[in-house]
């Protein structure tokens, strides 16, 4: 059922934050029956990011050109995922103006200063309520839709994944306590042409549905969307399409629609 799909969102060496090889990924991608995947390789432009200064695109381009040569029955595309934070808004629109990818995701990945992992660390710690402190995180989201500089939105309740809450943090307690930056995001992803990514990662760490929860995706059914990308956020060969077949069932089941972002 899910052989026809790509997996939209996948970490090379190029990352980071990843030690996978590009033939690696590309195995397994065969061996899992998928036609084919897009590199998503981390850019960061905050100087704070671990990540930031790392990334080197004409390598990373001339890896992938020399790929194609030797998977002439994968579909492989290039692209990149970009943390978006308004700050940096003009850097990040000079760098995509000025390289080529097939795909580029939009992600939060900061509450104001601080990175998502350390501020969820931080506010468990010091007894802070999830319930009325990450509305900057949900707004940095709409706001990587409304620059209308990415195909693709990622990850769009991603702090469940930092909680100690784990799995008990579903997409309905992100709706029932941030349903308007939440529903203003998928309305503006509708208004913009920007694609909604179902991603599978939270299946690796106990969660049985994907970012964004099922709630979420409900309502974004519900307010016209009708279709959504798949993606594993994969950072090791064996992450490569995670829990795709449970998933396109349930999607199908809550008639939401696959399709494929790049050509």
């Amino acid at each position: 059922m899910y052989g026809a799909f790509l997996d939209h969102h996948v970490h090379s060496a190029s990352s980071w934050d990843s030690e996978s090889s590009l033939e690696a990924l590309a195995g397994q991608a065969r061996h899992r029956g998928l036609p084919g995947f897009v590199l998503t390789d981390h850019v960061e432009f905050d100087p704070t990011d671990p990540g930031f200064g790392t990334y080197r695109y004409e390598p990373s381009r001339l890896a992938w050109e020399d790929l194609q040569d030797v998977t002439p029955d994968l579909k492989i595309r290039f692209g990149a995922e970009i943390t978006h934070q308004e700050k940096h808004l003009s850097a990040i629109r000079d760098f995509l103006h000025a390289h080529r990818f097939h795909w580029v995701i939009g992600s939060a990945h900061y509450v104001g200063r601080e990175e998502i992992s350390s501020f969820m660390a931080r506010a468990e710690t010091e007894g802070i309520p999830l319930e009325d402190c990450l509305g900057e995180f949900f707004k940095a989201g709409l706001r990587a839709v409304e620059s209308n500089l990415y195909d693709c939105l990622g990850h769009l309740d991603f702090p469940k994944r930092y909680s100690r809450r784990g799995p008990a943090l579903t997409g309905a307690f992100w709706l029932e306590h941030y349903r308007k930056p939440i529903l203003d995001t998928l309305t503006a992803c509708l208004d913009y042409g920007v694609f909604l990514e179902v991603n599978t990662g939270t299946y690796r760490v106990g969660f049985d549905e994907p970012y964004p929860g099922w709630a979420i995706l409900d309502a974004y059914r519900d307010l016209g969307g009708r279709e959504v990308v798949l993606s594993s956020d994969a950072h090791r060969p064996e992450d490569v399409g995670t829990a795709f077949s449970v998933v396109v069932k349930e999607l199908v089941r809550r008639g939401l629609s696959i399709r494929n972002g790049v050509a």
